[in-house]
């Protein structure tokens, strides 16, 4: 699979947060797993309560963190001898990154918008999801599969 096809998959899945589409994080996790090969109905349950920004409240943003996990899934450990250097300087690389292009981690400072307020879910949100959260995912996905296929193409990392 491409980048741009993965970005493609990730965003196929995003529906701004109406009944049945997926939240950034999940449909984050869900684009990124599938182009690694993983398969799991884990992903939706590990994934829902990161959108919003964790349960809705705003803090850091749910695409970010399920690139994180993905990260985790192709650097981290897999036991406590190895070391975690791998996993901290992806995770530090995809930070700032996200930061030099939001300015924030924050779910609520990126967009601008308290996911609890219900005046201004109802003025705000869909444009909020097109206008940046779909082009916030398509980047966190683009900037993850750059990471691994850069590693890969440099060195592969094993097996996940």
């Amino acid at each position: 699979m491409e980048q741009n096809d993965v970005c493609q998959e990730c965003l196929r899945h995003y529906n701004s947060g109406k009944t049945g589409g997926l939240n950034c994080a999940e449909a984050t996790l869900k684009g990124l797993t599938d182009y690694l090969g993983l398969e799991s109905d884990a992903v939706f349950r590990i994934a829902t309560p990161f959108g919003g920004g964790i349960g809705r409240n705003g803090y850091i943003c749910g695409s970010l963190v399920s690139g994180l996990m993905v990260l985790g899934l192709e650097y981290g450990r897999t036991d406590f001898e190895q070391e975690r250097a791998p996993a901290y300087d992806h995770a530090d690389g995809l930070l700032k990154k996200f930061v030099q292009k939001y300015g924030s981690v924050n779910c609520r400072e990126i967009t601008d918008l308290g996911m609890k307020d219900e005046q201004q879910i109802s003025a705000r949100k869909e444009d909020v999801h097109q206008t940046i959260c779909r082009p916030l995912v398509a980047n966190v996905c683009q900037w993850v599969t750059e990471m691994v296929e850069g590693t890969k193409t440099e060195a592969p990392t094993g097996t996940v």
